[in-house]
């Protein structure tokens, strides 16, 4: 018996190492704890008991307390083992709900606390066969049945199964229990009810058989929740959830953490330590903010309902975005527990942000594509006849000389006609001047609307920019007789990439908007300052503001402050060009006292 009992605690000790969190494995180890306890028992009594009071001058009430202590260990065996045999096929066949459980085992353990109570407890090799038949038979009256039940039990089990690799495991579950529990009704119990006292010695010889039995099972298939796998390079799978490349936590119906990878840690936890319960990862890692959306994802997964969700979280260089799933573990129709996948999801949302301004730049070129073509054609028409005219006037100039020169021939007073010649000359060089500066802007204007198709990207300064806004903005200061306020703190020389004539007409729409906003005499600052990697223009003027009601649409198509006097495409076309052609930004701050209008700059663009 003594191999019988190291055998039986080796194998509740494996069982209960492999599998710890099964319910229905617990009890198996325990019952082979308690019949491994009944062998020590009859070990303890037969070599141990035996050998002490030979060897030893042991007075009789020292024998009699070994005695007493034999005949504990054997009650306990005998009125517990058949209870956990029952809750074990209970649990197996899982057929009793979790509420319920607690107080159905404990109605299971209402007989074993009566033996305990009513029943003597007295070693058997102390009792008469009379005493020992009786106490068998009442004990009969109700293990039996107990285990009769957990057998019908675990037969119940394996019908119901659908699933064939669950049955193929239930099959060799009853290959090896069945057996083991009909051997303990026929040798404990109703063989020693008719004074065959001495049968469940043969336990030395089923023990060993059973113990080979599971071995082989549980190497060859699993059995128990024991997968025995005995491979030469074991070790390098040990570890391999740590070579899952998506971040992922484990945790049992309770919600404490069975397990997470080391990808989950650097991701989501502040502390690299061991945490006990889900809540603990929740309070002290950087899913605090939550934790109401992942305990409901969990819960819909138990419930059947397979849910995805997105969250972000701020690292120290940019924010990362995961997609979360819950995955439960559930074996026959019990839940054991849920996986959460974080699957990193960062790389994905800048390439579809980035394919959508990539679209948004292409539908702002055909935009300007249209427009450029349109106002190309009127500044063209525009500068035929000015040449035109410049031409005119020379003509008028040299035939006002002529007539000039014939009146000093042919009158003696020329006074009257020299002043008349002198006046048309006077106004000939005005005009003059007047066409050379509309030539000027027309083709500065010209040069801004040029077709995307043959823009060419270059860089230019802000000196560059300057000079062409003063160029084309100085007439408008002088008739709405404002002033112009530079707030340039930027190195002149600094070079931005793109095209000039683009950011001019953006500036000086936005300039022309605050002059029309602005009362006579005000003054118009234009400024700028580099910000980082960034190069903002501002167009800033004291006025009344922009109306809040406009401001959420202002660079809609269509809306403009103006009234009748505006056609609401200045700041959508603006937007459209540093967006399209700079990747940049424009935006504003108003007040009731002043506005400013704001264009951001890539410099790397």
């Amino acid at each position: 018996m003594l191999l019988v009992w190291i055998l039986l605690w080796i194998l509740a000790f494996i069982i209960i190492i492999k599998d710890y969190k099964t319910e229905s494995t617990r009890w198996m180890a325990s019952i082979a704890f308690l019949t491994g306890l009944g062998s020590f028992s009859v070990v303890y009594e037969e070599n141990f008991m035996k050998y002490f009071i030979a060897r030893n001058a042991l007075s009789q009430s020292t024998i009699s307390l070994m005695y007493s202590f034999n005949a504990i260990l054997a009650a306990i065996v005998h009125y517990v083992t058949p209870c956990c045999m029952l809750i074990y096929g209970v649990s197996y066949a899982n057929i009793v709900p979790k509420p319920l459980k607690k107080i159905i085992y404990t109605i299971f353990f209402i007989p074993s606390i009566l033996s305990f109570i009513l029943l003597p407890i007295k070693c058997n090799s102390l009792k008469t066969p009379e005493e020992l038949i009786l106490y068998f038979r009442q004990l009969t009256l109700w293990t039996v049945p107990y285990i009769l039940a957990a057998i019908c039990f675990l037969v119940y089990s394996y019908i119901k199964e659908k699933s064939y690799m669950m049955k193929k495991y239930k099959l060799i579950t009853l290959i090896i229990n069945v057996p083991c529990f009909g051997y303990v009704i026929l040798s404990n119990f109703i063989l020693r009810d008719l004074g065959l006292e001495n049968n469940w010695r043969y336990f030395a010889i089923l023990i060993p058989v059973e113990f080979i039995g599971f071995l082989y099972f549980a190497y060859k298939f699993g059995i128990l929740g024991v997968k025995l796998k005995f491979e030469r390079y074991k070790f390098a799978f040990e570890d391999m959830h740590e070579l899952v490349s998506d971040s992922y936590i484990a945790l049992d119906e309770s919600f404490n953490v069975m397990e997470f990878n080391e990808v989950f840690s650097k991701n989501f936890l502040i502390e690299n330590k061991k945490y006990k319960n889900f809540q603990q990862v929740l309070d002290l890692g950087k899913l605090s903010q939550y934790r109401g959306d992942l305990i409901s994802l969990i819960n819909a997964s138990i419930e059947g309902n397979t849910k995805v969700m997105e969250i972000s979280i701020n690292a120290k260089v940019e924010e990362i975005f995961f997609e979360v799933k819950a995955t439960p573990i559930i074996l026959n129709t019990e839940y054991f527990g849920t996986v959460l996948l974080f699957k990193d999801i960062t790389v994905y949302k800048r390439n579809v942000e980035l394919i959508k301004q990539n679209q948004f730049q292409l539908i702002e070129k055909e935009r300007l594509l249209s427009l450029s073509q349109l106002i190309g054609g009127i500044a063209h028409n525009l500068k035929t006849p000015l040449m035109s005219s410049a031409g005119g006037i020379q003509i008028i100039k040299r035939d006002t000389g002529k007539i000039y020169e014939y009146m000093q021939k042919n009158c003696s007073d020329t006074t009257e006609v020299k002043k008349l010649t002198d006046e048309i000359n006077d106004w000939q060089q005005r005009i003059t001047e007047y066409l050379i500066y509309m030539s000027d802007v027309i083709t500065t204007v010209k040069g801004q609307v040029t077709e995307y198709s043959e823009i060419i990207e270059s860089d230019f300064s802000i000196k560059e920019i300057i000079d062409k806004i003063t160029l084309l903005m100085t007439f408008e200061f002088s008739k709405s007789k404002l002033k112009l306020s530079k707030e340039l703190n930027i190195d002149y020389t600094e070079r931005i990439k793109g095209d000039v004539n683009s950011l001019v007409q953006v500036l000086n729409n936005l300039i022309t908007n605050a002059i029309e906003a602005s009362a006579e005499g005000s003054i118009i600052t234009l400024g700028g300052f580099k910000e980082e990697e960034k190069l903002i223009f501002y167009v800033k003027n004291f006025g009344t503001g922009i109306p809040v009601e406009i401001q959420s649409k202002i660079f809609n198509k269509m809306v403009t402050t103006k009234g009748k006097n505006g056609t609401g495409l200045g700041l959508y076309i603006s937007k459209s060009i540093i967006k399209g052609r700079f990747n940049g930004e424009v935006y504003f701050e108003s007040n009731d006292k002043e506005t400013t209008f704001f264009v951001k700059l890539p410099l790397g663009f």
